[in-house]
């Protein structure tokens, strides 16, 4: 019988990074993907003399040596990932209008004073208010540091329990506004309606608009952008995601790459003793799963492990989160010939986040666009003379659900003939004619690749009252099964590549916790 002090089911970005964490804290460890290569979203392929991107845009919080944030400090010195970093100078380019009916063509640069003075150019008026948002998002980062340090007090029902006197006193301004909506908060230090359109741009990056996702939320997935720039890895996603298993195997542990994980396997007393595979089974007592907890549990526990109330309400409550329509563009022209000067390009014609939101509830009428166009900072990433391009467009994970089979093939072409005019219009840049490869990819792509409910990409949706920061302060709750833990886009933190890979990091050590009191009480099973 094949033993592991560990398995992890699905090699996501969450489940490598999850693997990565056990495999550090030398625990044998097994990871286990039914497809033939790692990496879930973060995959390429290849269409005549493309290579493409399944899914990246870009990871947030990455830095560079010597100033790493979070995400760079994981992958590359607890990792030690030996992967080249491509750094964005510019946070976006949006080109729409605005719900004043301005219609606007601004460029967000990184860096606290050039943002600042960028919005001001694009909407006089804004500096103060853009000032007093940066001193905020100070603040709250700061908050959220002294959260982390402390995140391991829990309270004896597995919540975190910070010292609340001495957190309401360092951070009132924090707790004022973290839970408020984005935009409400926004409104509350007057900031210009046309500048709270353009910082709501971001909205798609979370998939929740800005009338309803926490300020915390929101604000610290752009204050990550702005203090490190976003960031790509050269070579793809897929070239990280690789790298991230070779390293995986350098600490020792194994890969079993076309081989399904079936059933966890327990004892009579519903305690783990391993899982059942397509290859036979694995014996072992700490299971992580990389995908979204209904799955999981559908899917792989067994009726032996009883399910608590409180996991069982929650997780039927969660509902799945958004998915992608993705256009794969090989252009014949390079980007000075086509006049693109910008890596990533928001073309929502309504930069209004809340309408775009109800819009991506349904299909027709959706062409909100994000075109990513990575020759711009990586010439090599295709021939001299040609550009590869992303357009994403967001759905709700149920949008595509009614489409027949028949109509299915048609409806794509449409949609994404709309999107490319969209493009067109909104920036001016033509870029039909030149289109030598295309490629089109739907929610029932992603659901039928993924696994996913509907094709969902970013895990669970977000609502007033399930959010980033409850799910953080309830992390350990929300995982109420002994050595059973999944991770993924689902988790605390959210959905994005940057976050994903935290998540496995946060779940990696859950179980590596668990381990440790099992052996501190006498159970050596594990």
């Amino acid at each position: 019988m094949t033993q592991y002090d560990a398995v992890v089911i699905g090699s996501g970005t969450g489940g490598i990074s999850a693997a990565l964490t056990l495999a550090n804290a030398h625990k044998k460890t097994l990871l286990i993907e039914q497809h033939n290569t790692p990496g879930g979203c973060s995959t390429s392929f290849v269409r005549g003399r493309f290579e493409f991107d399944a899914s990246l845009h870009e990871f947030c919080d990455i830095g560079e040596k010597g100033d790493y944030g979070d995400s760079g400090k994981l992958l590359m010195e607890e990792y030690m990932i030996p992967v080249e970093w491509i750094q964005i100078p510019d946070l976006f380019r949006v080109v729409g209008t605005t719900r004043s009916g301005k219609h606007m063509d601004v460029t967000l640069p990184s860096g606290r004073d050039e943002c600042i003075n960028a919005m001001e150019k694009a909407v006089p008026g804004s500096k103060e208010a853009m000032t007093t948002y940066f001193d905020l998002l100070k603040v709250c980062f700061e908050a959220a540091d002294y959260y982390y340090e402390h995140k391991e007090e829990l309270d004896g029902e597995g919540t975190i329990s910070i010292k609340k006197l001495i957190f309401a006193a360092k951070y009132p301004e924090f707790l004022k506004v973290a839970e408020k909506p984005f935009n409400e908060v926004l409104r509350k230090i007057r900031m210009p309606e046309d500048a709270i359109d353009i910082l709501g741009t971001y909205w798609s990056y979370i998939g929740l608009d800005c009338e309803h996702i926490s300020f915390v939320h929101e604000s610290f997935m752009f204050y990550m952008y702005n203090l490190h720039r976003p960031s790509f890895c050269r070579y793809t996603a897929h070239g990280l995601a690789t790298a991230a298993c070779e390293r995986f195997k350098e600490l020792g542990g194994d890969i079993w790459l076309n081989v399904k994980a079936e059933k966890t396997v327990t004892d009579p007393d519903g305690k783990i003793i391993g899982v059942e595979t397509s290859n036979g089974f694995v014996g072992t007592n700490y299971i992580i799963a990389d995908m979204n907890p209904q799955t999981a549990y559908a899917k792989l526990i067994n009726e032996e492990i009883k399910m608590p109330k409180r996991e069982y309400k929650r997780a039927l409550m969660q509902q799945p989160a958004s998915s992608f329509f993705n256009i794969y563009l090989g252009l014949n022209r390079s980007p000075d010939e086509l006049g693109i000067d910008s890596y990533t390009i928001f073309f929502p014609h309504d930069i209004d986040s809340h309408k775009n939101y109800e819009l991506s509830q349904r299909l027709e009428g959706n062409y909100y666009g994000i075109a990513v166009i990575y020759n711009i900072l990586d010439p090599e990433v295709s021939e001299k003379g040609t550009t590869v391009m992303t357009m994403t467009v967001q759905y709700n994970a149920e949008t595509w659900k009614g489409i027949s089979q028949r109509d299915y093939h048609h409806k794509k072409s449409e949609v994404a003939q709309k999107v490319i005019e969209a493009f067109e219009i909104e920036t001016g840049i033509k870029i039909k004619e030149y289109i030598e490869e295309i490629e089109i990819a739907t929610p029932r792509t992603f659901a039928r690749y993924l696994g996913t409910p509907m094709g969902s990409v970013y895990g669970c949706r977000y609502n007033d009252h399930d959010t980033m920061l409850s799910r953080l302060m309830t992390m350990k709750k929300d995982q109420p099964l002994h050595g059973f833990k999944t991770c993924g886009a689902s988790g605390a933190r959210g959905d994005g590549y940057s976050m994903t890979y935290i998540n496995g990091n946060d779940i990696g050590k859950l179980i590596l916790e668990e381990m440790e009191n099992d052996r501190k009480s006498g159970d050596h099973s594990g």
